[in-house]
């Protein structure tokens, strides 16, 4: 989950570190895979913003907490 979140940031904040324990772990095959998963994910969910499209709250049925909350100065206003 760190590396997702490290990938996702603006700028990216992957390590060298993380990278190499992952690498460790995985191995390159798994690493190349993860990497474009998440990369493809993280593009998707872009695109959903830029296009409007809100999340359909399928959480909260479920219980469960937000992984983030959105707060006014993480919005970002269309110029």
């Amino acid at each position: 989950m760190e590396y997702a979140e490290a990938m996702s940031q603006t700028p990216p904040t992957v390590t060298d570190e993380l990278s190499a324990a992952l690498l460790g772990q995985l191995g390159a095959p798994a690493l190349v895979e993860l990497t474009a998963r998440i990369a493809f994910v993280n593009s998707a969910a872009r695109d959903n913003i830029a296009l409007g499209i809100k999340s359909e709250e399928f959480s909260a049925a479920c219980g469960l907490q937000p992984l983030a909350i959105r707060r006014p100065a993480d919005v970002v206003s269309a110029a």
